[in-house]
């Protein structure tokens, strides 16, 4: 089959379906099941102390209060800093908690750390508490506003236009900029990690693990804000490869990537050959990491992309990244997040 014959294959298999008041990420069937899996957002900023990058991973869209209702104590939290091409240089950061909330920290000695498997002790906390571990690594874990923008009604008005065969670029104001994550809160495991630690360059990316039948497995993997759920179909098996994966087998995605951006920019008439911009995009995008250089200003938009700070609007960037042309999802930032260590605000649950 011809990459073109390929491509207008998928093009027209397209389906944007409707999930209005859906989070961030939600590929997984485990994870809409049991919220406490399911990963939201990534960060990697400068910290607010000299010398430090910050390191921000939300998890469950819907947390609740009473013990272990946060995070889940069958399940491994990691984050992945790779510092080599083939993605297996680096550090693995895993979290484990216990019912209570209480959470013990290890360090992995390569970025690709096998399901299931935590290394060196780095150090423990309770819940809801700032520790420094060992290394001068400094952690905060617990219940936080949701600092995520997101019109989501838009969005779906997007989605259906789409599946239609078109294009309104009025439709993001016409939906009356309501972000649903307005009042939502989330968990999240905050890291200051100290410069020295680090590569120059590095590559970013989250993965959870769950215990479950006597087997640990893979059950998401993250990065780049949205890149499921704009960039890949709504096809259950596509969204279980993608989750299951690491950046090192991910290729495949690329075309799936490079149809859906070709299909939605041709719509939006906004690039003279859709393909040759889908496979731009799909390059850009593909493997799912966040790039980041120690001590740069963070920053994520369409043009450039540096790590993600907690005030960079993810959606407008990837929904302009999709589109092929500047795009604002009109909403207001509400800025739910703090300049000081945590970063996020810390949030009572009911």
């Amino acid at each position: 089959m011809s990459k073109f014959t390929f491509t207008a294959a998928l093009l027209s298999a397209a389906c944007f379906s409707p999930l209005a008041n859906a989070s961030h990420h939600f590929e997984s069937a485990q994870a809409i099941k049991i919220p406490s899996l399911n990963q939201l957002d990534n960060f990697i900023f400068p910290a607010k102390t000299p010398g430090y990058t910050a390191i921000v991973m939300t998890v469950n869209h819907s947390p609740k209060s009473g013990d272990g209702g946060v995070f889940n104590p069958d399940a491994l939290y990691n984050i992945h800093i790779a510092e080599s091409a083939d993605f297996k240089k680096g550090k693995t950061f895993t979290f484990k908690f216990e019912a209570n909330g209480n959470v013990t920290a290890f360090q992995e000695a390569t970025a690709d750390t096998a399901v299931g498997q935590t290394g060196d002790v780095l150090g423990h906390a309770p819940a809801n508490s700032t520790v420094t571990l060992n290394q001068g690594i400094k952690l905060w874990t617990g219940a936080a506003q949701d600092p995520f923008v997101g019109n989501s009604p838009g969005l779906h008005r997007f989605r259906t236009q789409l599946a239609e065969g078109k294009y309104d670029p009025g439709l993001w104001r016409s939906t009356q900029g309501k972000n649903i994550f307005a009042a939502r809160n989330c968990g999240a495991i905050v890291l200051e990690v100290p410069d020295s630690l680090l590569a120059e360059k590095m590559s970013v990316y989250m993965t959870t693990d769950f215990h479950s039948n006597d087997a640990w497995k893979q059950v998401q993997y993250s990065a780049n804000p949205l890149f499921s759920h704009i960039m890949l179909f709504e096809n259950e098996a596509l969204k279980r490869e993608h989750d299951e994966s690491r950046p090192q087998n991910s290729d495949d995605m690329k075309n799936f990537v490079s149809a859906r951006t070709a299909r939605a920019s041709a719509f939006a008439h906004s690039q003279p050959d859709p393909f040759a911009y889908g496979d731009k995009v799909a390059n850009q995008l593909v493997p799912d990491v966040l790039t980041y250089h120690v001590g740069e200003p963070a920053v994520f938009t369409a043009d450039k992309r540096n790590g993600r700070s907690l005030d960079d609007d993810a959606m407008s960037a990837m929904l302009s990244l999709l589109i092929g042309r500047q795009t604002d999802q009109a909403v207001a930032n509400p800025k739910r997040y703090s300049d000081d260590f945590p970063y996020v605000i810390p949030a009572t649950l009911k």
